[in-house]
């Protein structure tokens, strides 16, 4: 006789992941958007780290959402955003590095707001306030070197 493993469905939970998972796929598209376009190559595979980061991430929280219940959502594929970068590369690239540091800022202050926030409520599995812990923590590590190489070669 096969046992299932049941899981407690619970939709506050299932709504906060499915919130920060689209918050996650917002930063993926935005940085995709500016990736192939910064001039800099370390730049550039620093943004597609956090992009590469942010998908594996939001692969975790899509399973987790499955998990309690909840109805996954497709990712979206490397080969329609490569599309969208090739005919984005063609337009001005004036700022380009300014442009791609602030749509991170952006998609940073708006996902670690949302992680903190999730952190400071209550969640009945343990495990996933850990996930987001260290998903956070991830972004943040991330994000921070963005910064860094960002202003290293702004002064050079």
């Amino acid at each position: 006789m096969a046992t299932s493993l049941s899981v407690k469905s619970d939709p506050v939970e299932i709504k906060r992941l499915s919130e920060l998972r689209s918050a996650l796929l917002d930063g993926i598209k935005k940085c995709g958007e500016v990736a192939f376009s910064v001039a800099d190559q370390t730049l550039r595979k620093t943004i597609l780290a956090l992009e590469q980061q942010s998908s594996q991430y939001l692969n975790e929280i899509n399973a987790q959402i499955e998990a309690l219940g909840g109805k996954p959502k497709d990712i979206v594929s490397r080969q329609n955003l490569a599309l969208h970068f090739t005919e984005e590369k063609n337009k001005s690239k004036t700022n380009l590095e300014k442009q791609a540091l602030k749509i991170c800022n952006k998609i940073e202050s708006s996902v670690i707001n949302l992680y903190c926030k999730m952190l400071k409520e209550p969640f009945e599995n343990d495990g996933i306030k850990k996930m987001i812990q260290y998903q956070m923590n991830g972004i943040m590590r991330t994000t921070l070197q963005l910064k860094l190489l960002s202003k290293f070669l702004h002064n050079q």
